[in-house]
Order: C-alpha cells, then structure tokens, then sequence
C-alpha cells in the first residue's frame, strides 16, 4: 500500500547504513525509483567521476564546497545550489575550515547504489544544462511568484522527473491527494505539523518526511517564524501549479483561505484533489 511508503526520520537518521558523516533520507526503493536524497556533514572531497545514469541537485546548508566542473571552480555557500548535469565529469572539494552540510538530490534514484562504483567514464552529457543559483535565486518560469515559493528546480529542468522549491509554509495547505506525485519534505527551520492518513506529526529542523501519492495529507505551520523547508515533489510541475494559484488566488479563496471547491478545477491539471476526507 502507498501509505506503507510513508517515511519520517529525526536528524542523522539514515534509512540505510552509509559512511559516516553521510545518511541516506530517501533511496530508490522509498521513492519507486524517482529520486534519491543525501545528506552529508562532513568533507565533501570527491576526485573526478561521472554519473552516467542521474542528474545531480547539490543544495548547501552551510560551509563553502567546491565543484570542478567543464574547467572551473564553482563557489557555492549557503542557500546555493547547483545542477549537475549526468553524462559529465564533475569533482567536489571542502573550500572551508568547517565541514560542508549539504542535500544531494538525485534523479532517477539510485546514488546510495551507485556511489562506490562512480569513478572515470566517458562523457555523454549535455554540459549545457549545468547551472549555479546564488542565495536567493530561482529558476525562471511562466511567472513571478512570492520568495516564499522559491523554485529552486524545475521539470523543464530535469526532464519532467522532479522539482524543488524552497518554501515557507506560512499559510496552512488544506487535505488533498497527489494521485502521480510522492513528496518530500526536508525542514531547515521551524516546525511543520504534517497531517498523513489518519496520524498527525511535528516535523523540525533537520527531519525528513516523505509522502507518497494516493494518500490524503495536510500541511500546517507549527512555529512562529513559520517553517521554511525544502520541498521536493517526483514528478515535477509543483512549481507550475503554485503559478497557476498565484494568478487565481482572488477567486480561490473564502473568507482569506484556501477554499478546496474553488481550488480543485485548477488542481486536476496536476493530478491533486482538494477537500479529500
């Protein structure tokens, strides 16, 4: 059952045994196969290799890391992020005296597989895809939208298999259903208070919680600043969606909240029901 899928881990959990100081929030087999995702505290000294079968989102936290990439050093910091492209020889190096914390995002999963045999291989990408995002950044869509929907990737981005956003869940986002689209969620500050089926969680700084499509689940903020996160939804298009809310929002809203009736002809474009029981 996709609800058996449902995955909530405390900071430094790890859902599979991984080299210190790496853990493993969501594998290939949590997510059928759509992404994987890394976190690693610690150096981040990787010699030249290829990923020949997944693009590569590196999102830093904190520290200075490196990336050698097509002749070049690459500078990123905290609240940067960077697409590596599969098909290209990359490297990546600790710039800091303090440990890099970083998410690595990969699409289709498979990192926690492949890793030990990454090494030399003969380029087959598209170098031109790579692209670097300052602090702040976002990818360019169809329309502006508020900081609090910071895209961060986009479909277009990876072929149609994920988006990530970074988000601030200042508004409560009321019972629905992705039918295609599993989430996952990664907190960097406050406290999210998730709502999954019939259970109902406090998730915070540092935890994880991945929700599988097909079942109903909401999201509300739990602390003041409200919770800022990193969303990241497998098929992508989320980002799509929150253009086309922003251009409806007079008309979705009653009494100044998401009203579910109003929201569900938008929402079926995407594949998500509102106001599920």
């Amino acid at each position: 059952m996709s609800k058996d899928r449902f995955i909530l881990l405390n900071a430094g959990e790890s859902r599979l045994p991984m080299p210190p100081p790496t853990t493993l929030k969501a594998g290939a087999a949590d997510t059928e196969g759509r992404f994987s995702l890394v976190e690693n505290r610690g150096r981040h000294d990787l010699p030249s290799h290829v990923h020949d079968s997944f693009d590569e989102l590196v999102f830093v936290l904190d520290g200075e890391l490196g990336i050698d990439f097509d002749g070049r050093t690459h500078r990123l910091t905290a609240g940067m992020c960077a697409l590596l492209p599969r098909g290209v020889t990359h490297a990546m190096r600790t710039l800091s005296e303090v440990p890099v914390h970083a998410l690595h995002l990969s699409s289709p999963g498979g990192w926690e597989e492949d890793v030990a045999e990454a090494g030399p291989a003969a380029e087959n990408g598209d170098k031109e895809r790579f692209y670097l995002l300052q602090r702040g950044e976002v990818r360019p869509g169809r329309i502006k939208v508020p900081p609090a929907f910071a895209a961060k990737t986009r479909g277009v981005d990876t072929g149609g298999r994920l988006s990530l956003l970074e988000m601030v869940v200042a508004q409560d986002i009321p019972r629905h259903i992705h039918h295609k689209a599993d989430e996952g969620i990664y907190v960097l500050d406050g406290e999210l208070v998730v709502e999954f089926d019939d259970r109902t969680e406090k998730v915070g700084k540092g935890q994880f919680v991945l929700l599988p499509h097909g079942v109903p689940h909401a999201l509300r903020c739990g602390s003041t600043p409200p919770p800022r996160v990193i969303q990241i939804s497998s098929p992508g298009g989320w980002e799509c969606f929150i253009e086309d809310l922003i251009e409806a929002r007079p008309h979705i809203t009653t009494g100044g909240r998401l009203d579910p009736v109003k929201l569900n002809p938008i929402a079926a474009k995407y594949d998500i029901t509102y106001g599920v029981p």
